[in-house]
This record gives structure tokens, C-alpha cells and sequence, in this order.
């Protein structure tokens, strides 16, 4: 039987057959086709980037005949040059070289090859371009793709990375990667129509972030940078076309694709990302950088650039903290008493951390590493402190950088040490204080009472201060050594006691008592006739229970050997005898104490 000839499909007939199937096959709000898709490279095509003559608009991408041999019909020359990929401390799969559709994507968009080098039709004339008719500018990723979003690998899932659901726009390729066509439809420029680049989904608040991106406590907690309705426009530094702080969700802080700051993709250096909405921009209600331009200040501006990283742990081999060389470099990262993923408003009673300092790990009392929990999400403020002020070998030690110091008879720089319930004595900061007979208290304070670190440590100028100020709160910056609240003279030689001189103290002591004797019987005689500042007898801190004991180190006493020296009997100790009352025995503004008892 003889059969009949096949009939042969004429190639324009074929090529509009499998454009139609194109569109069959996506969701057809703004085809390649549309006026609108910057996709549509042909000479109607509406981008700066478009062919001079060629009315065809598949052909760029997709040819029936001569094009690469594997699907979808390749007919864009491929680049063979080699991608430096992303990589993170705090990222469990290890991306290597693009692979499926993310190659094809880079055949344009790495800039390495000519835009129009097609296989079919050979080079096309386009406009828009370089000298070399490559892709330049913010679509031109290069071969360093560190600073973008990781492509072509298989996410390792767990409690924060999940695969997209059944169903989802989102997808994974046939091997489980995660490629350019995960998050982009190229067919498609407007399924998200604030952003217009070709979103498979609307990115609001991150639904397409959060599609596999499920950070911890983001979604748990009232988290201000995930429900902040405050104006977030590209005037100030949004990239992505919505308006709020709310609505650009992680791209307030992150950006996808040549990201300045490469791990995990952040706009800038860390204190500058945060800046630039805790700065002048005015989208936060407080302008927090500009305390880092006070005298002293946590370092987060001075050690550039940023050396705080998202892995440091006690436990981590290449970035441990608290610190265990001394030669370290000193850090105070925003990131180190801030999670910008969990930090909201809300209010906390000591010791307990406030909303700000929400889900921000710390260090106990026992040294040991402790993670937030509860709602809202928070370790105790001062365990946060401990990460840089406890045990890191690096500390300012006696010689700076900020002296003087005093000279204690029992020196100790480990704050966690001096804290510690079990000692003779201390500020109430991780327990209520031991002594109960303490009468220079002002309510609301009683000897039951625990306080803040930042109680002492903040801006001088915030809601802490003696004369409270429209600053912000926290320790980023003060006009007073230490980063102190309130005014607090150390020095030598220049300590006329008056309100101002001691404003730290007596913000939670009578200056009537103390003055007045009640609780020790030669405070006047001390502070008003020989001028000998308050850090003379008392440590502020405490006294580690290693270095003293109840008798002799009760009442934070622990002598400045700068002014206290050893009696002619070679004495230098202070001994209680019960409340109100003890002994001294040493040399003190020239008189001898041998004892001198009160």
C-alpha cells in the first residue's frame, strides 16, 4: 500500500504553533506580546533594549529549527564564562555553577554575551546596549553572583527554609532546584504590577519571599518592620516600588539581585542598612545613627567595615563571641542587641529585655549561651550585654581606650562576674541586691528592686536620662564617659560635689540622705570636704565573689588604689560590722586609719 507524502509544516506556521502553545501554557496577563513586556525585544518592543528591524518577538529566545537541541528550543548563544556563586555562613545548602533555566537566563543577563546572538538567525541589530551589544546597568548580574539570590540548587528545608506548596506560582525545577524561573516568569512582566520584573506572584509584604522563607519569630511576633505602615518610598531608599515599611517587607532591608552587602543580600553594610530608615530619612520615628556621632558611643560606625556576622556563637569555629582573643577586633554591630526580624514596641519589666532586643540570643550568669523565647520573644537585657561585656578576652582593659580607670584593689573587667547573685555585693542587675538596709533609695525603688543595665548605660539625652529627653533610647551613643545616662565624676582633683556632679547616682539615691549621713556616717565629710568621688570606696558594678568576700567588699565597697593606699601597719581593707556601721584600715587624704571605725 502506498501512503501519501507527509505534508511539511511551513516554519512560520510551526513558530506561531508554538508561541500559541507558550501562551497556552502561562498565565496570560501580560504576554511577551503585550506593549507593556520589556521582554518583547523586537523593533515594537517598549524597553531601551530592542531590535533595530526584527518584527519577530519568540525569536530572541526560541527558534524551531538550528536552536540549541534540548528544550525549550534555546536560541540565545550561552556564556561560558565562570559564576562566582553566593555563599553565607548561615546558609545550609551549598549552591555551585548554574545549571537549567538559570543558564539561559544569564545568556543575557550576566552581560557577557551579545544581547540578540541567536543560533537561528545569528546576530541580531538591537539598540540600547554597549559597544559589544551586551546588557548593562542593574540587569547585568556579571559572573559575580555573590551578591545575588542563590539559583540552581536544592534547598536543605527546615524549620526556616520550606519547598513551595503544591499548587504554588513558585516552583522548583524537575531536579528540585531552585532556578530563575522559581521566582520569575519571563512571559510575564506584571503578575506583581507595583514591581513590574516579572514576579510569578505579587511580592506584598513578601509573599513571595515568605513563599519559602519562613524566619524565625517574623510571623510570630508583631514584628515593627513587618506590620510598620510608616512611608518607605524610593525617595528614601526603597527600590521595589511600594510605599510602606510594611509593604517592601524584607526588601526594606534585602535586595534579591547585586546586593551591596553579598551575605544575605542587605542594601548596604549592616549599620547602613539600618540607617537608612533609623537615620535623617525620617521613616522611623527616631533618628538613632546620629548618636553614634556623640563622643562615646558603641563602636558601630567606627569599626568599618562591618565585621559583626549572623553565625557568632560560642560555639562556632570561625566567628565565636563572646571572644576569646585578645587581639580580636572590637565590634558593636546593630545586629548584636537588635533581630530586625523579631524587634517591635513592646514594653518589659526588668531584667527581662524589651520588645527591641526581641529575639536576640545572650549569655547567662553561668556563662552559657541562652535563646529567646516567650512571647514576645526575649532573654533578660543584661545576658545580651554579657556577649561583649562577660567573657570576651578583648575587652577595654586599664590602659584605654577610654582611661582613666580606676585603679581597683580588686580589678575586674568581666561584668558577668561582677553581676553574679553569689557575690558580697552588687548592683541590682541579675538579681535584687543582698543588702536589705539601704535608706538613700527613692521610690520607686526598694531593695527588692532589679534594674537595667541601660538604667545607667543609655543616651543622655533619651527617656533615661535625669531630665528626660525626645532622644531615643538605648546605649548607642552619650556625651558622658561610659556611655553613661547622667553625669558621673571620676576623675581626680575636680570633684565638687554637687547635684550635676553625681546626677547618675541620684537618680535612684536621696542626695539628702546621702549627704545627710544616714547611711554611712562620713558620706559628707567624704564627697563635700576632701572632694573624693563616690567611685573612691564603691565599684558601681559589683565585686566578684573570686576576688572578695561579705566583710570586707559588702556595699560595693572595693577601694580605688589611686587614692586609697595601704595603712603604716600595711592595711587596706574595709570591714563590715553590720548596717551603717564598719572600719577601715588604710591611708586616705592623709589620714591614717588604723582603724577608723563609724
Amino acid at each position: 500500500m502506498r501512503h501519501a507524502p507527509a505534508r511539511l509544516v511551513p516554519p512560520a506556521l510551526l513558530f506561531l504553533v508554538m508561541a500559541v502553545i507558550f501562551q497556552i501554557t502561562t498565565k496570560a496577563q501580560a504576554p511577551v506580546s503585550s506593549p507593556a513586556n520589556k521582554h518583547n525585544l523586537s523593533v515594537s518592543g517598549p524597553g531601551p533594549v530592542r531590535a533595530t528591524g526584527t518584527t519577530e518577538i519568540c525569536i530572541f529566545c526560541h527558534a524551531p529549527h538550528n536552536a540549541s537541541p534540548a528544550p525549550p528550543l534555546w536560541n540565545q548563544a550561552q556564556s561560558g564564562v565562570t559564576y562566582t556563586p553566593y555563599s553565607s555562613t548561615t546558609m545550609a545548602a551549598s549552591p555551585g555553577a548554574p545549571t537549567g533555566s538559570a543558564k539561559l537566563c544569564l545568556s543575557c543577563h550576566d552581560g557577557t554575551v551579545a544581547v540578540g546572538a541567536t543560533l537561528s538567525r545569528g546576530s541580531i541589530a538591537m539598540t540600547g546596549l554597549n559597544a559589544a551589544a551586551q546588557l548593562v546597568g542593574g540587569t547585568a548580574l556579571g559572573a559575580n553572583l555573590s551578591d545575588d539570590h542563590p539559583i540552581s540548587f536544592v534547598p536543605v528545608t527546615g524549620p526556616q527554609i520550606v519547598n513551595p506548596a503544591a499548587g504554588d506560582p513558585v516552583k522548583l525545577d524537575a531536579h528540585g532546584e531552585l532556578q530563575c524561573r522559581s521566582c520569575h516568569d519571563p512571559h510575564q512582566q506584571d503578575l506583581d504590577s507595583v514591581t513590574q520584573k516579572f514576579l510569578v506572584k505579587s511580592n506584598a509584604q513578601s509573599a513571595l519571599c515568605l513563599t519559602c522563607h519562613q524566619k524565625t519569630f517574623w510571623s510570630t511576633t508583631p514584628s515593627s518592620h513587618r506590620t510598620s505602615t510608616r512611608p518607605f518610598t524610593a525617595l528614601q531608599g526603597a527600590h521595589t516600588g511600594y510605599t510602606t515599611v510594611e509593604s517592601n517587607g524584607c526588601e526594606s532591608c534585602h535586595k534579591p539581585h547585586t546586593a551591596p552587602g553579598a551575605s544575605r543580600m542587605l542594601k548596604d553594610v549592616e549599620e547602613k542598612t539600618c540607617a537608612a530608615c533609623h537615620g535623617l530619612s525620617g521613616v522611623a520615628s527616631t533618628n538613632i545613627s546620629a548618636e553614634f556621632n556623640k563622643i562615646y558611643r558603641h563602636p558601630v560606625y567606627s569599626v568599618t567595615p562591618s565585621v559583626h556576622d549572623a553565625s557568632e556563637s560560642p560555639s562556632s569555629v570561625r566567628f565565636k563571641l563572646p571572644e576569646v582573643s585578645a587581639t580580636s577586633p572590637r565590634h558593636a554591630e546593630c545586629a548584636d542587641c537588635h533581630n530586625p526580624h523579631a524587634s517591635d514596641a513592646e514594653a518589659a519589666t526588668a531584667p527581662k529585655g524589651s520588645g527591641r532586643l526581641a529575639g536576640v540570643w545572650g549569655i547567662d550568669s553561668n556563662g552559657l549561651r541562652v535563646d529567646p523565647n516567650g512571647a514576645p520573644p526575649s532573654v533578660r537585657e543584661y545576658e545580651i550585654c554579657f556577649k561583649c561585656h562577660g567573657d570576651s578576652a578583648n575587652k577595654p582593659q586599664q590602659a584605654g581606650p577610654y582611661p582613666p580607670y580606676t585603679n581597683r584593689q580588686a580589678p575586674q573587667f568581666n561584668k558577668r562576674l561582677q553581676f553574679d547573685p553569689a557575690n558580697p555585693s552588687y548592683h541590682p542587675i541579675a538579681a535584687a541586691g543582698r543588702s536589705t538596709f539601704v535608706p538613700s533609695l527613692i521610690a520607686p525603688w526598694t531593695t527588692n528592686s532589679i534594674i537595667y543595665c541601660t538604667d545607667c548605660h543609655d543616651n543622655d539625652s533619651g527617656p533615661k536620662a535625669p531630665t528626660p529627653g525626645s532622644g531615643p533610647a538605648g546605649p548607642h551613643g552619650s556625651n558622658y564617659k561610659h556611655l553613661l545616662v547622667a553625669r558621673y565624676d571620676m576623675d581626680l582633683g575636680t570633684n565638687v560635689e554637687s547635684p550635676a556632679a553625681y546626677a547618675l547616682c541620684y537618680k535612684c539615691h536621696s542626695r539628702t540622705s546621702i549627704i545627710s549621713d544616714v547611711s554611712f556616717k562620713r558620706h559628707n565629710r567624704h564627697l563635700t570636704n576632701a572632694a573624693a568621688p563616690c567611685s573612691v570606696c564603691h565599684d558601681p558594678h559589683g565585686v566578684s565573689a573570686t576576688q572578695g568576700n561579705t566583710t570586707n567588699n559588702s556595699s560595693l565597697i572595693n577601694f580605688d588604689t589611686r587614692v586609697v593606699s595601704p595603712n603604716a601597719s600595711g592595711l587596706l581593707r574595709f570591714e563590715a560590722t553590720g548596717p551603717g556601721s564598719g572600719r577601715c584600715y588604710l591611708s586616705c587624704h592623709g589620714i591614717e586609719h588604723n582603724p577608723l571605725a563609724y
